[in-house]
C-alpha cells in the first residue's frame, strides 16, 4: 500500500477506545446537581505510545525503526532534557479535537482553525510559551505505524535543527498535549508543547 506522510512544525484505528468522564457536583437551595461529560479517546493507547517516543528523543535517546528506544534518559544521542508530562486538558481540549478536524477534512495545516496559540488560549492555556508539531500520514495500516513514521521523520531533523526537532528538545516546555485521530486511511498527529 502506498504510504505518504507530511510534517509541519511551528513554535513561539484501534479497537480500543478510552472514555474519561469528569464529574462535577454543585449544591444549591433546591438540591444537588451532578454533571458529567464524556471525552472520547479512541486512540489513547497510541497517544501514550507517542509520549514514550517523544520523551525517548527528548531525554537524549534515539527511537529506532521498530519503535523501540535506545538510550532513554542517557543524553547519549543528544543533550538530555527533562521528559514532558502529558496534559489531559491540552490533549482533550486542543490537540485531539484539532487532530480530528485535520483527519476528517483531509488536510495538514497549523491554521485550519486559527493558529495553535489561539486554540490553546481558547482551551484555557494562556502562556505564550508553546510550540506545535503536526504529523500527517495517509495510507498506513494503523495509527501506530503512521505516528511512528511521523516521529522518525521529526527525529531525523536533528542534523538540520528543524522545527520539529527544536520543539521536542525545547527545555522551556514542560507539558505536552497529544491528539491522534484516524479517519479512513488518514492519521493525524497533533502535539502541542506548553511551558
Amino acid at each position: 500500500m502506498l504510504s505518504a506522510s507530511l510534517l509541519a512544525a511551528i513554535g513561539v484505528a484501534s479497537a480500543e477506545a478510552t472514555t474519561i468522564s469528569p464529574l462535577s457536583i454543585s449544591s444549591g437551595a433546591t438540591g444537588t446537581t451532578v454533571t458529567t461529560s464524556t471525552i472520547y479517546k479512541p486512540w489513547y493507547s497510541v497517544e501514550v505510545y507517542y509520549l514514550s517516543l517523544v520523551n525517548c528523543t527528548r531525554t537524549g535517546g534515539w527511537v529506532l525503526n521498530d519503535g523501540t528506544c535506545r538510550g532513554y534518559g542517557s543524553g547519549r544521542y543528544s543533550r538530555y532534557v527533562a521528559p514532558l508530562r502529558l496534559s489531559p486538558g491540552i490533549s482533550d481540549r486542543a490537540s485531539r479535537p484539532y487532530a480530528k478536524l485535520l483527519a476528517v477534512r483531509g488536510i495538514c495545516s497549523h491554521f485550519a482553525d486559527h493558529d495553535p496559540g489561539y486554540r490553546l488560549r481558547r482551551a484555557g492555556f494562556t502562556s505564550w510559551s508553546w510550540g506545535e508539531n503536526i504529523g500527517c500520514g495517509d495510507g498506513y495500516a494503523s495509527a501506530k505505524a503512521s505516528v511512528l513514521a511521523s516521529h522518525l521523520r521529526m527525529q531525523a531533523e536533528k542534523s538540520t535543527n528543524g522545527g520539529h526537532w527544536l520543539n521536542m528538545k525545547n527545555g522551556r516546555y514542560h507539558y505536552i498535549g497529544i491528539g491522534i485521530w484516524r479517519y479512513g486511511s488518514r492519521t493525524r498527529l497533533v502535539t502541542d508543547f506548553y511551558g
